[in-house]
């Protein structure tokens, strides 16, 4: 199994270590590193919070981890969470493969560090743009606009236009909806010119112009540095 793993192969599982060294505790930084490199043992134990976000690598977790809270944001590759994993405190999933956790799974859920129940967390289609609107807590309101995603949420609300003008895909707008306790949604709405998709990109609410916004997207500061052949 080294041999494999030495030539690139990632093993379906963690791999296990000899039973004596998985009695002692690990640091989190240690446990990344060795979860990362697929040499994790069953029965780890991990001493305080363990970061795994952004890891596109990471399919799979090694059965009974236990550890403070765990941080699987963007782990896109991660579908599932392994047999007797115990968390202390919380699990942080967003943009994470889980789609869904058993009934009475027993863990305290958070998404960009809000925490929220299995509803907001796996059954984002059930959620309408003005249930949104109603909500007063406004992280979590913020949450529930990403999870409907901004294109639903703007087509189900409407939305003010600060400015239009034309692309290579035709007209492009930015639009804003205004919050009285909080700053306004703002996103540039453009359209793909070879595939004529509709992209609703969200940018800071101090734009003013669609150019603007677009170079923001293209990582411009300051818009008159932005001239591309063809914005797309």
């Amino acid at each position: 199994m080294l041999k494999m793993m030495s030539q690139g192969r990632v093993p379906n599982r963690p791999v296990k270590q000899r039973p004596n060294e998985s009695h002692e505790p690990v640091s989190a930084e240690h446990a990344r590193k060795l979860i990362l490199e697929h040499r994790a043992w069953d029965g780890m134990r991990v001493l305080g919070h363990l970061d795994l976000s952004g890891a596109l690598d990471l399919y799979n977790l090694p059965e009974n981890l236990t550890c403070e809270s765990i941080d699987i944001s963007d782990c896109v590759n991660l579908t599932t969470l392994p047999k007797g994993l115990h968390i202390t405190y919380w699990i942080e999933l967003a943009g994470s493969g889980i789609t869904s956790l058993s009934a009475g799974h027993g863990f305290i859920l958070r998404w960009r560090g809000v925490q929220v129940d299995d509803k907001i967390a796996f059954e984002s289609q059930s959620l309408t743009g003005q249930d949104i609107l109603n909500i007063e807590n406004v992280e979590l309101r913020r949450v529930l606009i990403e999870r409907l995603g901004y294109e639903t949420f703007l087509q189900q609300v409407g939305g003010l236009i600060r400015d239009r003008d034309q692309d290579a895909g035709g007209e492009r707008q930015l639009v804003y909806i205004p919050f009285e306790d909080d700053e306004p949604l703002m996103v540039l709405k453009v359209t793909c010119p070879s595939t004529e998709h509709i992209h609703i990109l969200r940018v800071p609410p101090h734009m003013r112009s669609c150019h603007q916004a677009a170079a923001w997207i293209a990582g411009f500061n300051n818009p008159d540095d932005y001239h591309p052949a063809i914005e797309a």
